[in-house]
């Protein structure tokens, strides 16, 4: 149930968030987000769930005009194999990429709906070089949810997911154009 909650309150604020610009002290800045998730999952109509732990990482970039560019990378359970997925700007409408990026004073707010998945990732900046997050993931209450792998491409299956604590580093510059 408390997933559930989750779930519904993550697509609430994806729904009702709008896109905003960031404030100036974010721009020219990289932010990077570090968590693993513990989820039950197995791939699409493959055997038993499995309990897995999966290290993910966001990377957003806001540049010195106020452009804001967006990856997200995971990486398999095993660590043997890892992808990302790259979005411009501060929404998508996609069925792999509903959500929004907006801002609340010195914090970003980074909301995704994704087949069933929810997740909230919640970065406090002090506009110099410390940050500090929080990753909530909820999936639809009942059954399965089935989303596209970002390191495999093949469709998963999960019974549940939950976030990890997160760490955040800030630097200057474009990580993205290395």
């Amino acid at each position: 149930m408390r997933g559930l909650k989750s779930f519904m309150v993550i697509a609430g604020m994806t729904v009702a968030c709008g896109a905003q610009a960031a404030p100036q002290s974010f721009y020219g800045k990289t932010l990077r987000v570090s968590w693993n998730e513990a989820r039950s999952q197995r791939v699409q109509g493959e055997g038993a769930f499995k309990s897995v732990s999966v290290p993910l990482s966001y990377t957003v970039y806001i540049s010195t005009k106020g452009q804001l560019f967006k990856r997200l990378t995971s990486t398999t359970s095993n660590g043997r194999v890892s992808g990302s997925k790259d979005r411009v700007g501060y929404s998508g409408s996609t069925a792999e990429d509903a959500g929004a990026v907006t801002f609340q004073g010195n914090t970003l707010i980074s909301t995704a709906n994704n087949h069933g998945l929810g997740r909230r990732i919640r970065i406090t900046f002090d506009g110099g070089s410390s940050c500090s997050a929080e990753v909530l993931t909820g999936k639809s209450g009942g059954g399965v949810a089935t989303t596209r792998s970002n390191a495999t491409g093949k469709m998963l299956e999960f019974e549940s997911v939950t976030a990890g604590p997160a760490s955040c580093s800030a630097q200057e510059g474009d990580a993205f154009a290395n």
